[in-house]
């Protein structure tokens, strides 16, 4: 007699599966009786695509039975029966389920499932026979988020050794669903920096005799944006590709991400202490700028190796000394920055430049503005860490995932980059801004 009590095995989807989807391969193996999910797009949400399908495959060196299922994740309710006299469902449809009328004959040593219900399928791997279907597939014709579970039938040799893969093919290539519009969104990206390398350069080429020292920088800035982009596609479509994430592009990725922050932060501390624009020269400040520059990059490289080598689960008080170096530099760039605007802007109402005064207000504006969204999203984030055990919640969240996690931050700097872009481009007016 086999009664399953895969229930709270299933309930541990919603937490076990907010990543397990996100850094696998399209191909895992099914055992131990541990779900598996993925998100799964519909043939017509992507143009151009491939049909969807899920397919599981018996392995030949299996030595027990295994019954499988798979089902999109609101059909979970439908699983099983409720035995009221044990308050537990009943999940293997064993002698005493069919005894008690929990499910037919024809569903024995299999999940118990509403019958003509097509949109659950079951199926009994059998050992013993030559003869049994080895390969399942299941066709996605809606966009949803998919589960399949196997759990061991005991046979004739009373082993539990049984091996079953699954593939989740999509419409579009090898990435995992969760992260898919990171391909299209980061191609995206590298176009547009490229038309704004285009145009910035345009300018520049147009009124090179009246550059400031503050836009070589930003040059440098857009030169860095463009290639970083690029890597950032390049290492999503190389992952679309071959199914894997290559350890040579991931590493490229994350110091050039560490770079940009660092040079960013830089660029913008040194324009709000007025460098070109209310001082000629930054002096031995300038060094000082450089140094946490440097640093932060430092321990930006370490947090990206961290986040890449470490569980965050298995290693926290680690995770800990990754993250609080970053923190920390990173707040010394705020608090720095913060009270170096304050300062040039007192400095320029002092000497009633008003048209500088102007520009510095619009960059103080820009810079709450960008903090006001940091703190938005910081509580949105927080909002669903906190609803994550929720039983409606993975099978939402894995679609804008991506966007908490990645994309608004992306969007948020763009935003500010071009904004700090219009206020400084290069004009036949710039000999107005530099030191009168």
């Amino acid at each position: 007699m086999v009664r399953s009590t895969l229930w709270p095995l299933l309930s541990l989807l919603v937490v076990f599966l907010t990543w397990v989807t996100c850094i696998s391969a399209n191909e895992e193996t099914l055992d131990n009786d541990v779900p598996r999910c993925s998100g799964m797009y519909e043939k017509s949400a992507i143009p151009g695509g491939k049909e969807p399908v899920v397919t599981l495959k018996w392995r030949s060196d299996s030595k027990s039975n295994a019954a499988v299922v798979i089902l999109e994740w609101q059909d979970i309710v439908k699983l099983g029966h409720e035995d009221k006299i044990e308050q537990k469902k009943i999940y293997i449809c064993d002698d005493a389920a069919i005894k008690n009328e929990y499910c037919p004959e024809s569903q024995r040593n299999n999940f118990i499932v509403p019958e003509n219900d097509t949109s659950i399928v079951t199926h009994l791997f059998n050992a013993s026979s030559k003869e049994t279907l080895k390969t399942i597939h299941y066709p996605i014709e809606k966009t949803g988020y998919y589960c399949a579970v196997a759990f061991p039938i005991p046979s004739n040799n009373e082993e539990y050794e049984y091996y079953v893969t699954i593939d989740w093919r999509n419409p579009y290539g090898e990435l995992p669903a969760a992260e898919y519009p990171k391909l299209p969104f980061y191609g995206l990206l590298s176009l547009v920096y490229l038309a704004i390398g285009i145009v910035w350069m345009t300018l520049s080429i147009m009124y090179w005799r009246e550059i400031l020292p503050v836009q070589n920088y930003i040059s440098g800035v857009v030169l860095f944006l463009m290639l970083e982009m690029a890597f950032n596609w390049g290492y999503w479509e190389n992952y679309n590709t071959y199914g894997r994430s290559s350890t040579f592009l991931i590493i490229l990725v994350a110091v050039l991400n560490a770079g940009r922050n660092s040079i960013s932060f830089f660029m913008l501390l040194i324009v709000c202490m007025g460098y070109g624009v209310v001082k000629p020269t930054l002096g031995n400040t300038m060094n000082k700028c450089r140094a946490l520059a440097a640093t932060h990059f430092l321990f930006g490289i370490i947090y990206a190796s961290g986040t890449m080598l470490l569980d965050p689960d298995a290693a926290s008080p680690l995770v800990l000394l990754v993250i609080f170096p970053l923190a920390l530099t990173m707040t010394i760039f705020y608090i720095w920055t913060l009270q170096s605007i304050t300062i040039t802007l007192q400095t320029l109402e002092i000497r009633k430049q008003s048209v500088k005064a102007l520009m510095y207000k619009r960059l103080y504006r820009l810079l709450v503005f960008s903090v006001t969204v940091l703190g938005v999203f910081f509580f949105i984030n927080m909002f669903n860490y906190l609803h994550r055990e929720d039983p409606g919640w993975i099978s939402t969240y894995w679609l804008w995932r991506w966007f908490l996690l990645d994309g608004w931050l992306n969007i948020l700097y763009l935003i500010v980059f071009c904004v700090i872009l219009v206020i400084w481009r290069p004009t036949k007016n710039n000999k107005r801004y530099p030191l009168d």
